[in-house]
């Protein structure tokens, strides 16, 4: 088999893998998917897409604005967000040049979003050509998202950083991860932009065996025969997202619950219950100490997924 067929299926298989977890990182698949090519850009596009409207619901529920650090799996990305009453095209055909021009320069304006985001905004022409340019999406929402190369990089160059990154896992072998989103709700466009700046370790956030880094909720069991996949929150903010496996099913799953977390000082929200098992959802809601808890669970080939969203606490993420 030849090395550019191994390459690419080694970017598939991370593909393959992390596209079936959440669509809470589906982003690191759309990383993945640009940096193989053509190869998954119909499920890139899918999850680019689904990625920018769990980042939204994110930053209002959190009520953020402006610039913080979301640490997912231990490794950071920095994340802005503002609103604006532009159109969701005018906005994505802005930063979709940039992509196509300047993409490094995108930093400084996903930095200073709100201004960039204005009537009439003059972007930064700092940079270089970006590589993956994706775009997907329509007037109510979309997204735009590419590679910052640093350089001006001809086609073997950019193969030797695919293969440096699928060698290593690190992201920034390749370049810059540049990524946002745009929402248009109530007559407002509600726009979020992600981006790194150095390595992003891939492979040491998504493990192979074990635990991914991170932590678990205080006092809150994981579900039968788990294993955590996911912890993300962002600095300062009093909420946090935790993805288990489990080897049960969402049934099973629920039930534990539904049994442990009383006993542990949780107090159900009945409404919720009785509005799940109306809509044959598998979710939960608990609170205690002005602290809430929403559970989520799907199944799936092994036994089920379980999410965690963690609301209220100072300090959702223990050391």
């Amino acid at each position: 088999m030849s090395p550019t067929r191994l390459l690419l299926g080694k970017l598939a298989s991370h593909v393959k893998k992390l596209v079936r977890i959440s669509a809470y990182f589906a982003f690191v698949a759309v990383v993945l998917a640009l940096v193989a090519g053509r190869l998954a850009w119909a499920q890139a596009k899918k999850a680019a897409l689904e990625t920018g409207g769990e980042l939204v619901k994110l930053t209002q529920a959190g009520n953020l604005s402006g610039v913080y650090r979301l640490r997912m799996n231990g490794e950071q990305v920095d994340v802005s967000s503002a609103s604006s009453d532009q159109s969701v095209k005018s906005i994505l055909d802005g930063f979709e040049k940039a992509c196509q021009t300047h993409a490094d320069g995108m930093a400084i304006d996903f930095a200073n979003l709100r201004p960039a985001i204005s009537a009439n905004a003059a972007l930064h022409t700092t940079g270089w050509p970006g590589a993956g340019v994706l775009r997907n999406g329509n007037d109510e929402g979309g997204v735009v998202a590419c590679f910052a190369m640093g350089a001006a990089v001809g086609e073997t160059e950019a193969y030797k950083r695919v293969a440096a990154f699928a060698e290593s896992g690190d992201l920034g072998k390749i370049g810059q991860f540049r990524y946002v989103t745009a929402r248009r709700i109530g007559g407002v466009t509600h726009v979020v932009a992600l981006w790194t700046e150095g390595s992003l370790d891939v492979k040491k956030m998504f493990p192979e065996t074990g635990d991914a880094p991170g932590s678990d909720p205080k006092d809150v069991p994981r579900p039968p025969n788990g294993r955590r996949l996911f912890t993300a929150f962002a600095e300062g903010a009093p909420y946090a997202v935790r993805v288990y496996e489990a080897g049960a099913s969402p049934d099973a799953v629920l039930a534990q619950y539904d049994q442990l977390l009383p006993k542990l000082g949780w107090t159900a929200n009945a409404d919720v219950a009785k509005e799940a098992s109306q809509n044959k959802l598998a979710t939960r809601a608990f609170s205690r100490g002005g602290v809430d808890l929403l559970l989520s669970v799907s199944a799936d080939k092994t036994g089920s997924t379980v999410s965690v969203v963690e609301m209220g606490s100072p300090n959702p993420v223990s050391p």
